[in-house]
């Protein structure tokens, strides 16, 4: 399993309905004007999924070129291009995460193991943590508590420090928070945030749909 989601599974017409039904920031909510008009214009460009569709727009010409193609304004594909990059999380260093102790960090970076995406590689390629504690001397009890987070962090939006508090929350992986109800998962890590004080952000309710919607990619599209 990838730690990204593979843009070739996903069709244009499937990402249509995907943003149709997505709680879209405030700033990308015009993608839904001529929604279905314009992905029909896309579609009829050759454009089959979203791995196409991210490499028209990779450069200003390429945009530019599509636009004209297309008939969809500039401005439009733009706005596109910088909702397709919330598939592209970057990964985090595994010494950004609150609770991981120091020397686990640096017998993980004794085999070059730096980020979230290197230790879950490694996770997945090695099939579990009786493998990897043997090669890196770093516990089967730590090794899963990493490997949770690292999982939790390919949800857009999550990043070290909500990865940690989810995981306090109970939640252990994208599928508990891909059937998660929004009002629960918020109640539960408001609740952990107050005592452990992982953030500072106030989140609402939208911020937790926010983050089960692309849990619930996560899970429809690599699990």
């Amino acid at each position: 399993m990838s730690y990204t989601i593979d843009l070739k599974r996903i069709s244009i017409q499937v990402y249509r309905g995907i943003l149709k039904n997505q709680n879209l920031l405030p700033g990308r909510r015009s993608l839904l004007n001529a929604l279905e008009e314009r992905f029909r214009r896309m579609a009829d460009a050759g454009i089959g999924n979203l791995f196409e569709l991210k490499n028209n727009l990779s450069t200003p010409q390429k945009l530019s070129a599509l636009s004209a193609k297309t008939k969809i304004p500039e401005d439009y594909l733009v706005i596109l291009k910088r909702e397709l990059s919330s598939f592209d999380q970057k990964p985090v260093p595994i010494s950004d995460f609150p609770g991981v102790n120091e020397q686990t960090v640096h017998r993980l970076l004794e085999h070059s193991i730096k980020t979230s995406k290197d230790f879950y590689n490694m996770f997945m390629a090695a099939g579990g943590d009786e493998a990897i504690s043997s090669k890196t001397g770093v516990g089967e009890i730590a090794l899963n508590e990493l490997y949770s987070l690292c999982n939790l962090v390919r949800i857009n939006g999550v990043g070290a420090a909500a990865a940690r508090t989810l995981y306090e929350s109970g939640y252990k992986n994208i599928e508990e928070i891909a059937h998660a109800d929004p009002g629960d998962l918020l109640n539960r890590i408001s609740e952990t945030n107050s005592v452990g004080h992982y953030y500072n952000a106030k989140l609402g309710i939208k911020d937790a749909q926010f983050v089960i919607d692309f849990a619930k990619l996560l899970f429809e599209f690599l699990v």
